[in-house]
């Protein structure tokens, strides 16, 4: 994966995104706005380009496009470069298809680098929802190991066929024997590796947290699986001793899809027992560990947006923020709304600055 900074880019028929042309530096980029003016929408459309995917929940093409447009289909062209190249990549996306193309040739689902959305709000979630948390794990580590996406949708596809299985009853146990043949060699490579990803991040956890926040506190990230260790056909035997009682109720009572994690905050479980504070700060904290994996595991950093932390940390916590990311040497979109924010962003030195309203670059 090349992870090339964005220089600039323009959209069309984005959300309320005017088609003007944003041009970028490679260190951090303020944007300045009041509330529902386009800021999180330009945040998406850098997201959309290179993840291939937004980063609302169940977002659809015709929520994207914006109502106003005359020409039914969204194009997003940008300009991606380094020290020695620079390279044009856009899409193009109507109800029915969907194309890249770079350097005007068809991309076919290249990307030229990859991005980080930060949340504060998806701090109060991760907290409170093992499906929120779990879907978290899936999308981070899909985006830095292809084998366990490929994986994790194969799963997906047998775990849905397996469910509609029993609820035919046990005339069904010779098809539902060998999916679980199956079921049970991706549940084993699915466990490894969110084990060894909780590891990862875990070597991270701490000391991002206390660069960015000034504080020392010991941050874990483990795996809460049942089959944490179990080969393929431990995992089978599982489910055969299991297999009546997923009869009777017809679904799948245990498996990989319903994995939690468990992050700890000095030993306790943040979940239950740390302030909302610190449960903000260790979130934050656990994407900037993410961010310093992807790192290690490319050689290069993915393109950072965070969207308005000022509501959810006090004005020492902002400075720290600001500091730590001047300290690092990947590219940020940092937005905001609050005012007395923005003039601690606007202090960065040979950072670049817009401000948005109406969805337009002013």
């Amino acid at each position: 994966m090349n992870c090339w900074k964005l220089q600039k880019l323009q959209v069309q028929n984005f959300r309320n995104l005017d088609p003007s042309i944003f041009s970028f530096v490679e260190g951090i980029n303020c944007i300045f706005g009041n509330n529902g003016n386009g800021k999180t929408n330009l945040l998406e459309a850098v997201f959309y380009l290179t993840n291939k995917k937004s980063f609302r929940k169940n977002t659809s093409f015709s929520q994207m496009i914006n109502i106003e447009g005359e020409n039914p289909q969204i194009i997003i062209q940008a300009v991606f470069g380094d020290e020695k190249n620079i390279s044009s990549y856009s899409l193009r996306e109507n109800e029915q298809l969907q194309e890249r193309f770079w350097d005007n040739l068809p991309a076919k689902g290249k990307t030229p680098t990859s991005s980080v959305f930060i949340n504060p709000f998806d701090s109060y979630q991760f907290h409170n929802s093992s499906t929120f948390r779990r879907q978290w794990l899936d999308s981070h580590l899909s985006l830095i190991d292809n084998e366990y996406k490929k994986t994790l949708a194969a799963f997906t596809k047998a775990m849905k066929f397996r469910n509609s299985l029993l609820p035919m009853g046990s005339r069904t146990q010779l098809q539902l024997r060998a999916i679980d043949e199956q079921v049970a060699t991706q549940s084993a490579l699915i466990t490894a590796k969110r084990m060894e990803f909780a590891q990862e991040l875990t070597n991270y956890i701490t000391p991002c947290f206390s660069q960015v926040f000034d504080e020392q506190h010991q941050l874990v990230l483990e795996l809460d699986s049942l089959f944490t260790h179990w080969d393929a056909k431990k995992i089978y035997d599982y489910y055969r001793h299991q297999e009546s009682i997923d009869y009777k109720s017809g679904v799948t009572q245990v498996g990989v899809h319903r994995d939690d994690v468990v992050f700890t905050f000095d030993g306790l479980n943040a979940f239950e027992f740390c302030s909302l504070g610190q449960q903000k700060m260790g979130f934050l904290s656990l994407i900037f560990a993410y961010i310093e994996l992807f790192r290690y595991k490319f050689t290069s950093y993915p393109i950072v947006l965070i969207d308005d932390v000022s509501g959810e940390l006090d004005s020492q916590r902002w400075k720290n923020l600001i500091q730590y990311l001047e300290t690092k040497k990947f590219q940020v979109l940092i937005t905001t709304a609050n005012e007395n924010f923005g003039k601690e962003l606007e202090k960065i030195p040979n950072s670049k600055k817009f401000f948005i309203t109406q969805g337009k670059l002013v």
